[in-house]
């Protein structure tokens, strides 16, 4: 297959070669550039997952681990854990509303908020790696 183009225009050899370099060095300044700031969107993506898992683990420590120490010891909440149980949390606290349970125990809106976020984070990363 041979492409064609409408319109050829005489170029001197050098003058082409300079304007290929230039061509080339250009893109590449282009993509460094947008290298970098994909590579700092995503150090302040990480950044954001790493708070909303702390944040989110000061919670589970105050409101759950609290009770599940002496009721639910098997689900005591880790770091390293932490993400495994986050579709049964969410269920847990969003769908069905169970938890945490006791009186001095609800949790606040900002908590709820902080949770959630945590939990939509972990749940999409979820999702998304089982497609890859």
């Amino acid at each position: 297959m041979t492409i064609e183009y409408p319109l050829v225009l005489p170029v001197n050899k050098g003058k082409m070669k300079i304007l290929i370099i230039l061509s080339i060095a250009g893109s590449t300044f282009f993509l460094q550039q947008q290298k970098s700031v994909v590579t700092e969107i995503e150090s302040s993506e990480l950044t954001q997952v790493q708070n909303n898992k702390s944040d989110a683990f000061k919670i589970l420590i105050t409101k759950c681990n609290v009770c599940h120490r002496t009721k639910n010891p098997w689900k005591i909440f880790t770091p390293e854990n932490m993400n495994s149980f986050a579709p049964k949390i969410h269920k847990q606290v969003f769908v069905k509303k169970r938890m945490p349970k006791g009186k001095n125990n609800n949790l606040s809106k900002e908590e709820l908020l902080i949770l959630k976020n945590w939990l939509d984070e972990t749940l999409n990363n979820s999702i998304e790696s089982k497609f890859k």
